[in-house]
C-alpha cells in the first residue's frame, strides 16, 4: 500500500514538473509577422511570415496563409510575399547579391506553406578597362 501511494505521488509530481517546464520554457520559434501590415500590401491570402537566422551568409523564411484563398491565388500570394521578404531582409543586411531557394512547399489543409532559404552570394564589383592614353595620343 505504501509503495503504491509513493508511486502515484511520484508520477503525479513528475507530470506536474514536466508541464511546468514546458510552460516556462516558452516557444523557440521566431515570432510571426503579417506581410500585409509590414509591407503595406493587401494580398487576399494574408501571408504570415517568420525569419530564422542561420548565420552571416544565410537565413530561412517561413511563409504561410493567414486566411482562405483560391488555389492559384494563394500559391502566387505566398511566393510573392516570400520574394519581397527576402529582398527586404537582404537589403537590411546590406547584401548586394543573394539567391532564394524554395526548400519546401506544401499544403496543410487549406493553408499553403513555403519555406525558402536565402544564401548570400559573393559580390564582385565590375571592373572596366581603362583607356590607354598613349594609344589615344598617337592618333
Amino acid at each position: 500500500m505504501k509503495i503504491e501511494i509513493r508511486r502515484r505521488w511520484t508520477l503525479w509530481l513528475l507530470s506536474i514538473n514536466a508541464a511546468a517546464a514546458v510552460l516556462y520554457s516558452g516557444c523557440a520559434t521566431a515570432p510571426e509577422h503579417s506581410f500585409n501590415s509590414d509591407f503595406g500590401e493587401s494580398l487576399p491570402a494574408q501571408p504570415m511570415y517568420s525569419i530564422e537566422d542561420e548565420n552571416a551568409t544565410e537565413f530561412t523564411i517561413h511563409v504561410h496563409q493567414g486566411s482562405h484563398a483560391t488555389s492559384d491565388e494563394r500559391v502566387n500570394n505566398i511566393k510573392e510575399a516570400a520574394s519581397a521578404i527576402a529582398k527586404a531582409e537582404c537589403q537590411r543586411r546590406g547584401w548586394e547579391k543573394w539567391q532564394l531557394n524554395y526548400i519546401q512547399e506544401r499544403d496543410q489543409g487549406w493553408m499553403h506553406v513555403v519555406v525558402a532559404e536565402i544564401t548570400r552570394e559573393k559580390y564582385v564589383a565590375p571592373t572596366y578597362p581603362q583607356a590607354n592614353s598613349s594609344t589615344n595620343s598617337a592618333r
